[in-house]
């Protein structure tokens, strides 16, 4: 049996849903889709800290750079990049910025559509004075940077062919992997495509790492070949890893680069190809292959070497390797740190794992116990750090004022007799206990005490506390018919404890399941308080079970016997909370999970267990009508059948057959208009 479930917040059923199983990107890093403006401006702003110092904020200088349209000492005194300038009395780099921003205020204004040129010459004259002053510069410092400007600027004044001789005059003694001669190779693609020459662009193109500007059939393919560690390109892998069609159509590439040899992130290549394996064609093997040789290669990003780890752990977990799942879990919980701007991600990837992959690979084991302890600790790890709102409502199940709205931990959740427990009675864990017999749960129980070095550090977030345990298990024992069983397990659970559940706060344990249409518990050994609800039935259940075949007479049997088959069904309908912890209109204190589509999780993933979709819904029935046959041709005397015919509310049959008996009497008696509703 393979269930897969997951634990969300509740959606209401208009939507939108939240997803079944918490679907976060693997094959993906920080610079996910990125183009290559963003690779050359954080590349930029590093070479600005390397040139003048690694104190300044890179926010700083960004500021200056593109956010600030002049250079004006004067405007941001707070600016520590500005400071830097002034107080070092770096003339050069300020007159530098001068002619930038001077470039870029021309280009701006014979971009728009309102331009008109002064000069009869056309745009070439607007930037005349900038170009002189690039071209005037001979210092070294920032002899690549005035280069470059020099490239913007005779591109801007489309003189294309002044741009390209300037580019291969000024960058020549620069090595391509220069930003600022990247950056310049762009300008000179521009004017050959503008020229019309297509193939001399895009090589330029691919030099420089524009991805995007390739004007080819296969550009992912095209770029590979010539620049083969290009972010741009690796960026837009990533983009394509949600679409199934464009990502797999790259593996070709893949293995081309990585048979190439001219790639230095071969890292990056062989994530790509385990990813296709693994998530396209749940061939693991092959990904587990092709992520071991990653991992002991160099990543573009550290970013991108952690989510490959990661992606191993679910490709061990697919395939059953735990060898490294101990130090795999202690990793990746250095992630979830409530610090970390990234850590709700990782906890969905750590929930990912174990619910997508984990759980399968040990439930078709039979590993119940491994399965429902590191599921408990999935869903616990990050919930025990965070806070959860609670939105109480008053007696008539309106909410309070926001003003009232609190944030609670999950042990006060736990602890309190006032707040819903919302997380412990609808997570994967309990979903996954209740899809056992009692007899397994209680194997569980046993097992996961084990003293081993994972079940150790699985328990510390896990939830393994007995009175949880107890208190399914003898829900679970109820539900199976073992009330024997039930009631061993019931009696341990202290009372303070089950005035923490729901079922107990919402009153769905108040009535009486010992007669056909249930009512409240009248008649039920005078309970003072529902909590004892559940043991009192297995108690109850037990007496009929031992009236059924000790009784004096046949009545008393028979009597037992209907009473047995009455309650026996109400405990699945009506008085569903017995043996069940959500039903129908009820579902809203423990919703199951609902998935993008909006139907439940248990359309998603039928192996869990409910009763309405479950074969215990026919065969329930079907008992309860061949019981109460049998039990009925049991009765002997008129007074006994009477009184059976009024347990299962068939009022006309008891006033038309047996009118002379006390119960027949009794209901004519009842109400002046008796025959009204009958």
């Amino acid at each position: 049996m393979a269930a897969m479930i997951i634990a969300v917040p509740t959606a209401e059923a208009c939507g939108p849903f939240f997803p079944v199983i918490p679907t976060p990107k693997f094959f993906t890093s920080k610079t996910d889709g990125n183009d290559v403006k963003s690779f050359e401006r954080s590349e930029n702003l590093q070479l600005w800290q390397q040139l003048t110092s690694p104190k300044i904020p890179a926010a700083d200088i960004s500021k200056v750079l593109y956010d600030y349209e002049d250079y004006d000492p004067e405007s941001d005194p707070d600016n520590l990049f500005i400071a830097y300038i002034c107080n070092t009395n770096d003339c050069e780099i300020e007159q530098f910025l001068f002619t930038a921003k001077e470039l870029e205020r021309k280009r701006k204004e014979v971009a728009s559509p309102w331009y008109y040129p002064e000069s009869r010459y056309g745009t070439t004259g607007e930037f005349t004075d900038i170009i002189e002053s690039c071209k005037a510069y001979k210092g070294s410092r920032l002899k690549d940077r005035y280069a470059l400007q020099l490239v913007r600027a005779l591109f801007a004044a489309r003189d294309y062919a002044g741009c390209v001789e300037s580019y291969d005059k000024c960058f020549r003694d620069f090595p391509d992997s220069n930003l600022l001669k990247r950056m310049a190779m762009k300008y000179v693609a521009g004017c050959w495509s503008r020229l019309g020459y297509t193939d001399k662009a895009n090589k330029f193109f691919a030099k420089a790492g524009d991805f995007k500007s390739i004007v080819h059939a296969n550009a992912v393919a095209y770029m590979a070949e010539r620049n083969p560690d290009c972010p741009e390109l690796m960026a837009h892998i990533q983009h394509c890893s949600t679409d199934s069609a464009r990502f797999c159509a790259i593996k070709p590439v893949a293995q081309s680069v990585l048979r190439s040899g001219k790639t230095h992130y071969r890292g990056d290549w062989e994530f790509y190809l385990a990813y296709e394996a693994g998530e396209f064609h749940s061939d693991y093997v092959t990904a587990s292959r092709h992520i071991a040789r990653a991992l002991q290669s160099s990543f573009s990003s550290a970013d991108f070497r952690d989510n490959a780890r990661a992606y191993r752990m679910k490709v061990d977990a697919a395939l059953g390797q735990r060898g490294s799942l101990l130090p795999d879990l202690q990793w990746i919980e250095a992630k979830i740190d409530v610090t970390s701007e990234d850590a709700t991600e990782w906890n969905r990837m750590l929930q990912n794992i174990v619910y997508m992959n984990w759980i399968p690979t040990l439930w078709h084991k039979q590993d119940y116990a491994t399965a429902i302890l590191l599921c408990s600790y999935a869903d616990n790890f990050f919930a025990e750090k965070q806070r959860h709102t609670y939105w109480p409502f008053d007696d008539t199940w309106r909410p309070v004022p926001e003003t009232q709205l609190m944030s609670i931990t999950l042990e006060e959740m736990r602890n309190s007799g006032v707040y819903e427990n919302t997380i412990d009675y609808c997570n994967a864990s309990f979903r996954l206990m209740n899809s056992l017999t009692s007899s397994k749960l209680i194997d569980v129980k046993h097992a996961i005490a084990a003293d081993t070095p994972l079940y150790r550090h699985l328990r510390l977030h896990a939830r393994t506390d007995a009175s949880y345990l107890d208190e399914i298990i003898g829900t679970l024992a109820l539900r199976d018919g073992c009330y024997g069983r039930a009631a061993v397990y019931l009696s341990r659970v202290p009372l303070k404890y089950l005035s923490t559940l729901n079922v107990y706060k919402k009153g769905c344990l108040n009535v009486n399941p010992f007669c056909a249409f249930p009512g409240h518990w009248h008649d039920f050994d005078s309970i003072a308080s529902p909590l004892r609800a559940k043991y009192h039935f297995a108690c109850r259940m037990l007496h009929y079970l031992e009236m059924m075949q000790h009784g004096k007479t046949p009545d008393e049997r028979g009597m037992a016997r209907l009473k047995y088959a009455i309650a026996r069904r109400n405990s699945f309908e009506d008085c569903w909370a017995l043996t069940q912890y959500w039903r129908g209109c009820h579902t809203s204190l423990f919703m199951p999970a609902l998935d993008a589509g909006g139907s439940d999780t248990l359309r998603t993933f039928p192996e869990l267990y409910d009763y309405e979709m479950s074969v215990d819904y026919e065969a329930t029935e079907a008992a309860f009508n061949r019981e109460v046959k049998a039990a009925m041709a049991m009765l002997t005397t008129r007074a006994a059948r009477a009184e059976a015919e009024y347990m299962l509310f068939n009022l006309k049959t008891v006033v038309a057959r047996y009118p002379e008996t006390p119960t027949g009497r009794a209901v004519k008696q009842s109400c002046d208009r008796w025959h009204q509703w009958l």
